[in-house]
């Protein structure tokens, strides 16, 4: 009797284990032959582009009446080099102290933040060590997209990984959004079902190279409706090589005439307003001052009281293609005069940029 108990106790335990097992190594898929050419076009996306997609873990403590507040979130993010750089969102990893990347191996592995850019939505983070078997994806060029074109979506959805979407390119959106005075921040309007825990993942094209970061949905109901935005990957890579260009460390957003005349009560042709400065940056030690009052112009959250940039080594800061000339123009400064509006006065400044040159994309 106890014999047969313990072979049925034995059966039982098996069975479990099996199941188990069963559950960490799911079937493995293999495209099938009996699809139609379309059909088998699109999962090759995936089978290419799957392996660098990585599930991004963060945790944070912050002070509160109750004393000390344990937080987390959850995002994706993107291989994009051999030493294991990765590309996410800035507010995926904004104000968190320690970082977990889950990598297709199933392995955790920690991670550290090297730059993030708020404005744009953009940071890049590296694994502390790296791991040469990781396979990377290849960055895209987003200048040569247009609306309509098909385009596929990889992240983390409410933590559902490996999640698939498709669907186009909606529009082209720049919000006159500018980083650091010469970088115009550009955003892909898209239908690919985009919701909470893709924020940061990869936007591919059909090639399976990366086009884009997911930023964020715009919603009502707290859930995807159809209009989903992801940072193009050349402005990505406008911000992390600084390697032609030197950094003065602000971002800003561009004002038209007429916002300046109701704001300011000045007639100028344009402006930067300056959103934040970054410390350290030689905007910072020239004394470059970013806005404080929370404000909504048409429709627009943004930062009032900050300085107003109205020209580049006098080159008007007047529309996103004079801004885009004038980096060219900068490649090789070491110091550039900046003049500025506060306070209703104008005024003058030089930043040394002589040794702010970097280029995080050099191995990428």
């Amino acid at each position: 009797m106890k014999t047969t108990i313990k072979i049925i106790i034995f059966l039982l335990a098996t069975t479990v284990v099996a199941q188990e097992n069963k559950h960490v190594q799911p079937l493995k898929r293999v495209i099938p032959a009996n699809i139609t050419t379309s059909e088998k076009s699109v999962a090759t996306v995936y089978e290419k582009a799957l392996p660098a997609v990585v599930t991004i873990f963060t945790s944070s403590t912050t002070p509160s009446e109750r004393g000390l507040r344990q937080g987390g979130g959850l995002g994706s993010g993107v291989l994009v080099s051999n030493d294991c750089h990765i590309l996410t969102a800035a507010h995926v990893v904004s104000g968190n102290s320690d970082i977990m990347v889950k990598t297709q191996d199933g392995k955790m592995r920690k991670a550290t933040v090297l730059f993030s850019e708020a404005n744009a939505d953009i940071a890049l983070l590296k694994l502390d060590i790296p791991d040469s078997t990781l396979v990377h994806a290849t960055l895209g060029d987003s200048d040569k997209l247009v609306v309509g074109q098909n385009i596929y979506a990889i992240g983390s959805p409410y933590g559902m990984e490996n999640s698939f979407s498709s669907g186009i390119i909606s529009a082209f959106r720049g919000f006159n959004k500018i980083y650091d005075g010469t970088v115009k921040v550009e955003f892909i309007q898209t239908d690919a079902a985009i919701n909470s825990g893709n924020s940061g993942g990869p936007l591919f094209n059909s090639n399976g190279e990366v086009i884009g970061i997911a930023s964020s949905i715009l919603t009502v109901s707290g859930g995807f409706q159809g209009i989903g935005m992801a940072v193009t990957i050349n402005t990505a890579k406008d911000l992390l090589s600084f390697e032609d260009r030197p950094w003065i460390g602000v971002d800003g957003l561009l004002l038209v005439r007429e916002e300046l005349e109701h704001l300011f009560n000045q007639s100028l042709e344009g402006g930067v307003l300056i959103q934040s400065v970054a410390k350290g940056s030689p905007a910072h030690k020239a004394g470059l001052r970013a806005g404080d009052i929370k404000a909504v112009v048409n429709g627009r959250e943004l930062f009032l009281g900050g300085d107003l940039i109205v020209s580049i080594e006098n080159h008007n800061t007047c529309h996103v293609d004079c801004m885009e000339a004038t980096r060219i123009l900068l490649q090789d400064k070491n110091s550039l005069e900046i003049k500025y509006m506060r306070d209703g006065q104008l005024h003058t400044t030089t930043l040394d940029v002589s040794e702010s040159r970097k280029n995080f994309l050099e191995k990428i």
